[in-house]
């Protein structure tokens, strides 16, 4: 479906700037996710303190939005560069069984699966790794995967010259970014939950028994889900608006979800972390000082030899708090 106000050339040109932006904040966000996961802020972590699958997924993620933005980058090429006589002009924006458009588009589904997948696997280990509170996300999440499965099938064997849409292509589009939309705003609300439940029963502790109200830890959890959920969801919401109304505002849409996905990933990793080291820098520093040195002297310690080598026992009475054995759940 072509679009008078917004042609598809100015739409692929304009999604190509957009998702180089994004890659470059979702690049940001990918170090200090690294930082996180292999240092604790003090030294590198050793290798049975490495959280494997957080780094896996990091680096396929990493991965995915590298692939996305080298197969644009072929995309625009092949649109301006080559001459239509070799396959290339505005003409092969339409040909949505090329394989730059078809990895494109794999790339995009897969990112958006393992974003979904991983919000399931947090929510899950919130609730102690009950499958029952999961189950309706799971389910969501395979029927996207199926749709994922077809629409790049049927893609890739058209061989026409279609746009955005297609007969076979938009019904498997639209319920991809339905389900997408609506297991997020479900897992979310189920993460959210039982942390504000802990919330108000703290606080209504804290008021009985204290005057002065300590920083909830809990809140900050909570803030880092509900804005990294937003940010996803409002992203994959958008794709879908774009992608039922048939608009070309759909590659703009796309060419960002891949790279939001991976900084909504990062984010809750990455605040969750600096969050935890803050916690330690505190405790460390109000314990600091209560280090007792005792120097114990016996009672033969003012009778020293001639060389004057004094002797005696120090101890050193000290608490070493440590909290890597307790990193925080959302980044298991």
């Amino acid at each position: 479906m072509t679009s008078s106000r917004f042609p598809v050339d100015q739409a692929r040109i304009s999604a190509f700037f957009i998702e180089n932006v994004i890659y470059g904040l979702y690049i940001a966000s990918f170090g200090y996710t690294m930082n996180a996961l292999l240092s604790t802020g003090t030294r590198w972590r050793r290798l049975n303190e490495l959280n494997c699958s957080m780094m896996a997924v990091s680096l396929l993620m990493f991965l995915n939005s590298t692939i996305a933005l080298a197969s644009g980058f072929y995309i625009i090429w092949r649109g301006f560069i080559i001459p239509s006589e070799a396959g290339g002009g505005p003409a092969s924006f339409g040909d949505i069984s090329n394989w730059s458009l078809v990895l494109k588009s794999a790339v995009l589904l897969l990112q958006t699966t393992i974003g979904d997948a991983m919000l399931i696997y947090r929510c899950w280990v919130v609730y102690n790794r009950s499958l029952l509170v999961v189950a309706f996300s799971i389910v969501m999440w395979c029927g996207g995967t199926v749709c994922s499965v077809f629409l790049v099938y049927y893609e890739a064997t058209f061989h026409s010259q279609v746009l955005v849409s297609a007969e076979k292509l938009h019904p498997f589009g639209v319920a991809f970014w339905a389900l997408t939309v609506g297991l997020n705003v479900i897992t979310t609300g189920l993460l959210v939950w039982p942390i504000w439940k802990v919330i108000q029963e703290n606080e209504q502790f804290v008021y009985r028994n204290s005057v002065a109200h300590p920083p909830n830890t809990l809140k900050n959890v909570m803030q880092i889900i509900i804005e990294s959920g937003l940010l996803y969801t409002a992203m994959a919401f958008i794709t879908f608006v774009t992608y039922t109304s048939g608009s070309n505002a759909l590659y703009l849409a796309s060419s960002a979800e891949i790279g939001v996905a991976g900084i909504a990933f990062n984010l809750i990793i990455i605040r969750t972390a600096k969050s935890a080291r803050s916690k330690e820098a505190s405790i460390a520093a109000a314990t600091a000082g209560t280090s007792l040195p005792l120097h114990i002297m016996g009672p033969r310690d003012t009778l020293l030899s001639a060389d004057n080598k004094t002797q005696g026992i120090q101890v050193m009475v000290s608490r070493d708090i440590t909290q890597e054995s307790s990193r925080d759940s959302y980044m298991k």
